[in-house]
């Protein structure tokens, strides 16, 4: 059925004839200068359990909120993160905020014991 209000366009893309012409850089380089080159296939990762109280206290690696303590605390539970060092923030309110350096090891689990001070 036909219907008058509705565009029979639906689905196409409208194309610009400029893009045909516009410069393409190929000097940039994929990886900056001084840096490793990625290493093909699957990323190697290990796991980080947390035995830390308050277990409502926000944990933070490498600046980026990852949960709470209680979803990484159990022998079942742990944080997964790429193999290497990582620094891990853990803050709660009414407590002074403890930060460290952790080395995550492929294909283990390490485990975190400590308590924050009030």
């Amino acid at each position: 059925m036909f219907c008058p209000n509705r565009s029979s366009l639906f689905g196409l893309v409208a194309f610009d004839p400029s893009w045909l012409s516009a410069p393409i850089d190929t000097q940039e380089p994929l990886v900056a200068p001084g840096e490793p080159l990625p290493l093909p296939g699957p990323r190697l990762t290990g796991g980080l359990q947390l035995d830390v109280e308050p277990r409502r206290a926000l944990v933070y690696v490498d600046g980026w909120f990852a949960g709470l303590v209680d979803n990484f605390s159990g022998y079942y539970r742990h944080l997964e993160a790429p193999a290497g060092w990582h620094t891990i923030e853990i803050v709660a309110p009414d407590f002074q905020p403890l930060m460290f350096d952790i080395a995550v090891t492929a294909g283990r689990t390490t485990t975190y014991r400590n308590s924050l001070t009030r």
